[in-house]
């Protein structure tokens, strides 16, 4: 069976920024070589913001006059036929227009033989942002529907302006985490998360991190607040009960990932984001001798204990 292609969406309000947040993660996902494809859907007759990519190396479908969660629910499929076909990506990347239904788009995702979902993310600009009177009912599923809520320009606005627009969204959602992206960018550690080619970069980071012992060192995840840990274990553990684990860990920890060895002999690539907890075969090439999950939230180091006693009491030997 083909390993599925990690596919993040990336719903908003018209100029919430999505668009420079994603420029900025293309640069970052370049760095590390891995191939990712952009598919961005406008309404309009011309992709002024596709433009912005030019010059990146990053093979683009531009999808104009429509939305792809309704009358270009042909073309949408056929591009992602395409991309697939010609460039063999390790990520795809799908901005939605601000007027997309981000559920619809989830569902064609879902539906695709060779896509996982790796995430819907709400962008949320935080210097217009004023709540939901009068919205239309897709704008709040943008806000309902999602697995991150992205707070952008936040570097525009003091703290009771954020309060604010936390309390706004809240309304409607009370279970996706919220992360701020100052001047546009965001950890990729904290948007993607689904494929072991991402996995192996995270695991080399966290090791890295927790061993350099330089007193100025900062890494731009604790400067967000965000912290992580990596926990290994051996032996194998039943998978209903692995979900439980997941399930039930502190709600300061809004994403885990990595791999998971099960009794009847098959490795899982476990991954959770918010509440979402996926768990899907391993590649048959894939390899490792221990388990091995990331975790990463708000000031999770306090839990790190507890976490792991309870993922120890999961395997046996």
């Amino acid at each position: 069976m083909a390993t599925k292609i990690p596919t993040t969406v990336f719903s908003g309000f018209l100029g919430s920024g999505k668009t420079t947040i994603i420029s900025h993660l293309v640069d970052e996902l370049q760095k590390r070589d891995i191939q990712v494809i952009y598919i961005k859907n406008e309404i309009g007759d011309e992709n002024v913001d596709g433009q912005i990519l030019n010059g990146q190396h990053i093979k683009t479908k531009e999808l104009l006059n429509g939305c792809i969660c309704c009358t270009l629910v042909g073309p949408f499929i056929q591009a992602i036929d395409e991309v697939i076909e010609s460039f063999h990506p390790d990520r795809i990347i799908i901005e939605a227009s601000g007027a997309a239904d981000p559920a619809a788009i989830a569902l064609m995702i879902e539906s695709h033989p060779l896509l996982q979902r790796d995430g819907v993310i709400s962008v949320i600009d935080v210097v217009n942002f004023q709540g939901y009177i009068d919205l239309s009912i897709t704008a709040q599923n943008q806000t309902k529907f999602t697995d991150l809520l992205v707070f952008n320009k936040v570097e525009q606005v003091d703290i009771d302006r954020k309060r604010a627009v936390v309390g706004y969204v809240r309304e409607l959602n009370d279970h996706s985490p919220v992360v701020e992206a100052p001047e546009g960018k965001l950890p990729l550690e904290v948007v993607f998360g689904v494929s072991t080619a991402d996995l192996d970069q995270l695991l080399t980071q966290v090791h890295d991190e927790h061993d350099n012992t330089d007193p100025h060192h900062h890494d731009h995840l604790a400067v967000d607040g965000i912290t992580s840990f990596h926990l290994k274990t051996t032996g194998k553990c039943n998978q209903e009960e692995l979900k439980v684990f997941l399930h039930d860990t502190p709600n300061s920890i809004y994403r885990i990932k990595g791999f998971v060895h099960l009794e009847d002999g098959t490795t899982v690539i476990a991954n959770k984001v918010g509440t979402r907890i996926s768990l899907e075969p391993a590649p048959a090439t894939f390899q490792a001798e221990h388990n091995s999950l990331v975790f990463i939230g708000f000031s999770i180091l306090a839990t790190q204990e507890q976490v792991a006693s309870n993922l120890q009491k999961l395997f046996k030997e």
